[in-house]
Formats: C-alpha cells, structure tokens, sequence
C-alpha cells in the first residue's frame, strides 16, 4: 500500500509524526531499533527509548557528545562514534534483533541502505525510515535515466532545481525500494511518503517483511 502527501511544514515534527503513526500500528514489537544517523539523537530520544535494544551510530564528534549526555545511565542503549557505512560492513552482524532501522541522512542513504540488506538477513517484519534530499538525488538520476535527469541548461554540472526530476523523485524513491524488494527477497507491505522543500526532501517509512 502507498500513501503520499503533498506537503509538510516543520521537518523535525513531521520525521516524528510519520515514525509514530508507523509505530503505533503494532506490526513489529520494540525488540531492537538502530539509528543510522543518529545526530544529537533528536529522534531516538522521543521515540525509541522503549525498545529493548538502541544502537545509535553517529561520526560527528561534537553531535556524539551530546549524544552521550542525553542517553547517559540507559543500559539498554549502545553508541558507537563510527562511520555508519563501516559500521554496516563491520558490526551490524553482531546485532541480535531489529524492528526498525532509521535512516534520516541529510543528502541521500541509499548507499548505506544496500550497505544494510547486503549485511543483514531479513527474518522478521521491519521497520525502515529514511530522509532522502534532493541534491544526491538528481546525481542518482543519473544513473538511471540520464537523458531524462540531465537534460536542461545545467546538464554539465548537474547542478540547480530540475523541475524534470521534481516530476519524477517519487519515482526513484520507489523505483529504488522495488528493486531491492525483487534482490533481497521481501515484500512492501506499507509505503508512506511525505514532502518539504518543494518536493526536495522526502521524508518515507515502509514496513518489509521477508517472502517465505
């Protein structure tokens, strides 16, 4: 099922809304919750504390401090100040459980998705959020169709607001999900998307669960 809405106005409020109205269907139980870009833990904070596992991954050394301070003496919370592309490769595999897993990049996290289905085997229904913003996006297009996301006055470049890619971001949102549902052996149970910045930025969540 897909759901898309047209717009949002406060960022940070409308990343929580959209995880909680997700949460708060019951699909998957709170065992383990991973935040892949953890920042000062502004999401983990509100709404992952319940969970009996939280591994927050955070490389910015002053936005790890703080993470300290706010998730000090919560035995059930682990952090690591790493490279989440290392730590995919390198110690996702020594986590035990996962209900979710959240990926609210500034840019794009594609990478550090395939990153994760390459490392981790899908048992159990799942939780995925993301942040996918527009600048990465357009060199994604690239790839995919570059007679159709390179065309225009900044082709060279590929550069600026492409109202062309606007049109079509959505579609390489979902495009990209498909083809890893068809790689990795899951279904897409849910789908919901939401938009900032003029259809810059889509803020989404899925449920995946495994094919048997």
């Amino acid at each position: 099922m897909f759901e898309t809405r047209p717009r949002d106005n406060s960022s940070l409020l409308v990343k929580l809304l959209l995880r909680q109205s997700l949460l708060e269907l019951g699909a998957v139980e709170p065992s383990g919750a991973l935040d892949l870009f953890a920042g000062t833990g502004e999401i983990a904070s509100r709404l992952y504390l319940n969970f009996q596992e939280l591994h927050l991954v955070e490389q910015d050394e002053k936005k790890f401090k703080r993470l300290e301070q706010k998730f000090l003496n919560r035995p059930n919370t682990r952090l690591y100040n790493a490279d989440n592309r290392e730590f995919i490769q390198q110690r996702l595999r020594s986590i035990k459980r996962l209900s979710v897993v959240d990926f609210d990049a500034y840019g794009s996290p594609n990478r550090q998705i395939q990153l994760f289905f390459d490392s981790w085997r899908l048992k159990s229904p799942l939780l995925v959020f993301a942040t996918d913003g527009f600048s990465l996006a357009r060199l994604r297009g690239l790839g995919f169709a570059p007679a159709l996301y390179l065309a225009g006055p900044d082709a060279k470049s590929a550069g600026g607001r492409d109202p062309v890619l606007n049109r079509n971001f959505e579609l390489l949102v979902r495009s990209f999900w498909n083809e890893l549902a068809k790689l990795y052996n899951f279904r897409i149970a849910l789908f919901k998307l939401l938009w900032k910045k003029r259809k810059q930025v889509a803020y989404y969540g899925l449920l995946i669960e495994p094919r048997h």
